[in-house]
């Protein structure tokens, strides 16, 4: 893999999304920090007028004062809206590109799969906002170091001592920073680990409460419970103590520098060459000039932070590149733009005449897997693979369908004698359709849990049909439009088998990949199942044990540890 960009790179390419609401909100914030130095200067002016006797100039310079402040109110209104959807702009991208990834089922942009829900909230919202603070504080810095420049420019013509001595505590906060380099990011890259382990747990447990409370298993589970948060609080605690430390760190620096400047200026202040105006000059901008320092050395810290955030970010997009997750990206988010409709990325369909495996290897790091696996199916046969628990079914069936995340994975796959060179993006609705051994459903009616979009009405009553769900559904006051709960806990398990099973054939798929669909069924409607789908002429491979899919069967293929051990 080649080397990562940097994080200040990856930081420019978020920025430049949207370059022009980016450049107009940084203008404003610079202005906002850029007019103390002239209402400063003005203070001072106006002073002397009021020291020579000149009221006249005292009135024009005190009106003056009163527009630049009504100007700086002005500018950081319209920097902060502005700034805001900035930020909306920054996070979003992030996120789309991750979602993306995490979507894309084969092609150049599929990302290798989030290990548990926790995990995915700690890097969509604690990474991606470790990466929008680390650019929000290069606005900041960027705005301190103009105003710096313009007051170390006037305080340089009163005294040049006084500006130089302002690079001492900047000096101060760069060094300790980059001593501390590697704990800040070890410290944050621990804490979100510990985060996404605390995050994980709740989902499972809030998931399968009720099997907790019949099991009586509450006490344990609180106690597991007990040490992950036990762990989270320790590394929250110390990756917040190291990120304060280093801002206090840097606020002392600040004020020492100030220290410095007072003593800089102290024998120009006793000896009385100082006049009212340029102490006024001095006054107000005593309190700006720990800004900068004390911004440095946040951006510094927040820059390992998000150099940590996209090495994990970066995880979950295509070729593990940081790059792919600043991709620019259509992301119609404002009031304003436009929304256009986004069809299904679906591949042609190709229909199949002939599917060859040849030497299929799909190996974990565990040794498990399967072994050098050849088979052949022909359009309109049902294939039953069978064998015990752990001879590597599963495996098999993600393996074809390139969906396996495997240490080792070697062979072919050949759709009417033409390898598959990108499986995970070919064999998708309409080519094949795949039913995992646990489907999932999403808290909607059953037609949309059913089509996921849109689809002609017909298509969804012939897969209703097929599945053999269509009586129970007509039975149900609303129809299709019944909303099914949670994970569909409104239905049955056989009801929530063949709802998934009428998903996975709503786009006619050529090939129809079923996982142990049979474990949740009953006999009769197992044996109607598979007569819909033998009447429909769909080439089926199919994991199952049951006498019933064996006398259908066309071939019956028995895999034991891994390996292919006899055909039918």
């Amino acid at each position: 893999m080649s080397a990562q960009p940097g994080v200040w790179r990856l930081g420019w390419r978020v920025v430049q999304h949207r370059p022009r609401l980016f450049w107009v909100g940084w203008l404003l914030f610079i202005m906002f920090f850029t007019f103390p130095v002239l209402n400063g200067w003005l203070l001072g002016r106006g002073f002397h007028a009021l020291e020579q006797g000149h009221r006249d100039q005292v009135y024009w310079y005190a009106a003056a004062v009163l527009v630049t402040d009504t100007l700086r109110m002005t500018s950081i209104h319209w920097g902060a809206l502005i700034w805001t959807q900035v930020f909306v702009h920054m996070q979003t991208l992030l996120r789309g590109n991750l979602l993306t990834a995490q979507l894309a089922s084969g092609g150049p942009e599929a990302g290798q799969p989030v290990g548990s829900a926790g995990e995915a909230i700690t890097h969509f919202r604690d990474d991606v906002e470790d990466v929008s603070m680390f650019i929000d504080g290069l606005v900041d810095v960027s705005a301190g170091v103009v105003f710096t420049v313009f007051a170390a420019f006037v305080l340089g013509s009163i005294d040049s001592s006084a500006a130089a001595i302002l690079l001492v505590p900047l000096a101060g906060v760069a060094l300790a920073t980059r001593a501390l380099d590697s704990r800040i990011k070890r410290y944050r890259a621990t804490d979100r680990e510990a985060a996404g382990a605390v995050s994980g747990f709740l989902g499972d447990v809030m998931a399968s409460a009720t099997t907790i409370k019949v099991n009586g298993a509450a006490p344990n589970t609180l106690a597991r419970l007990h040490g992950l948060v036990d762990k989270r609080r320790h590394t929250a605690v110390r990756d917040r103590v190291l990120e304060e430390g280093v801002q206090a760190f840097a606020q002392g620096a600040a004020d020492v520098g100030l220290g410095f400047v007072l003593l800089v200026t102290a024998g120009g202040l006793a000896a009385g060459t100082f006049d009212v105006g340029k102490l006024a000059v001095f006054a107000a901008y005593l309190g700006w000039l720990s800004f900068l320092p004390r911004m440095v050395g946040r951006v510094l810290a927040r820059r390992k932070q998000a150099g940590v955030a996209f090495e994990r970010m970066s995880r979950l997009v295509a070729g593990n590149d940081a790059t792919n997750t600043v991709l620019p990206r259509e992301l119609p988010v404002g009031r304003r733009e436009h929304r256009p409709r986004i069809p299904a990325q679906r591949p042609h369909r190709v229909p199949l005449s002939e599917l060859e495996v040849r030497h299929l290897t799909a190996a974990h790091a565990t040794g498990g897997g399967v072994h050098d696996v050849s088979f052949r199916l022909h359009r309109g046969s049902f294939t039953v693979l069978t064998g015990p628990i752990g001879s590597g079914k599963s495996t098999l069936l993600r393996a074809l369908l390139g969906l396996a995340d495997c240490a080792e994975l070697t062979g072919e796959v050949l759709w009417n004698g033409e390898p598959v060179h990108d499986r995970a993006a070919f064999l998708v609705p309409p080519n094949a359709a795949y039913l995992p051994q646990v489907p999932q459903l999403i808290s909607d009616s059953l037609a949309d849990n059913v089509s996921l979009g849109e689809v002609p009405d017909g298509d969804l009553a012939r897969a209703l049909q097929l599945a053999a769900v269509a009586a129970d559904i007509a039975e149900m006051p609303d129809g299709t439009a019944t909303l099914i709960g949670p994970r569909g806990l409104r239905l049955s398990g056989g009801q929530r088998q063949r709802v998934a099973t009428a998903r996975s054939l709503v786009h006619r798929p050529e090939l129809l990949v079923l996982d142990d669909l049979s474990s949740a069924l009953d006999v009769e409607t197992e044996l109607q199942l598979w007569g819909n789908l033998a009447d429909a002429g769909i080439t089926v491979l199919a994991v199952s044990h049951r006498a019933v899919a064996f006398d259908r069967a066309d071939q019956v293929l028995r895999l034991e540890h891994g390996r292919l051990q006899r055909h039918r």
